[in-house]
């Protein structure tokens, strides 16, 4: 690893006429994001449980945050589920940390990062340069860090610094409503939560429709649950019922 200094550019480009080609796409631990999740399920169209069950294993963490990883294969190379003889069959859905390489990021600011220059890499001697910003516009990450702040946000709250730690069910909580969106949609419409709230009647359609929009509801009703931020608004005809039905679920 070598740490980049501002504006400093490194060399990379990965093509199928690397003898390396494909080779980094196991025995290797990726981490997702929940954007990652809704990004790689659509792609493969299957529920975002089923894919959770096939294609992923849990951690949880001293806080009781659930850490999400892709599942390697059970074979001899322990390859990515999702690598074929042509490269990733998800490309276009590829996870955040598969477009960011070979560069990790070197702190908690977004803007230092280290670049892996390791020999069995040849990706790396290649005469391609590229600065930081230039290699995330060309990987697609805008998006991608947009939604992960977000994320980020609810996983470094003031909650956890201050020793807190979630238990069984809030852990539960959390991972539904930011991982398995179908499994969280369907928890919404089948109680009727979105009715306790002052929600537009087009925003509650968009949140059948728009996993986007779901994820980024799931945010709020994190924080909403779990740190009590006054991020949704409770009907006052609806108080009482919305906390007791919140506290029960």
């Amino acid at each position: 690893m070598r740490k980049l200094p501002e504006g400093e550019k490194f060399r990379f480009r990965c093509h199928k006429e690397l003898p390396c080609f494909n080779k980094c796409c196991s025995d290797v631990n990726i981490f997702l994001t929940p954007y990652d999740v809704l990004r790689m399920r659509r792609t493969l169209w299957i529920p975002s449980s089923e894919f959770l069950k096939r294609y992923t294993v849990t951690l949880l963490g001293e806080e009781g945050l659930p850490y999400v990883l892709i599942r390697m294969m059970d074979n001899d190379n322990k390859t990515c589920p999702f690598l074929g003889q042509e490269g990733c069959m998800i490309y276009q859905d590829r996870p955040w940390s598969c477009r960011m390489y070979p560069l990790f990021p070197a702190g908690e600011d977004g803007q230092t990062y280290m670049v892996e220059e390791k020999p069995s890499c040849l990706g790396t001697k290649e005469d391609r340069q590229w600065t930081v910003e230039e290699w995330k516009e060309s990987q697609g990450v805008k998006k991608y860090d947009e939604m992960n702040v977000l994320y980020s946000e609810i996983t470094s709250h003031e909650f956890f610094s201050k020793g807190n730690k979630l238990d069984e069910k809030k852990s539960k909580l959390l991972y539904r409503a930011c991982y398995d969106l179908d499994e969280f949609r369907t928890f919404l419409f089948a109680w009727k939560f979105l009715d306790m709230f002052e929600m537009e009647e087009d925003a509650i359609k968009e949140l059948e429709q728009d996993d986007e929009k779901l994820l980024l509801f799931g945010f709020k009703w994190i924080r909403f649950n779990l740190f009590n931020e006054d991020v949704l608004n409770i009907k006052p005809d609806k108080k009482f019922e919305a906390l007791r039905a919140i506290r029960g679920k």
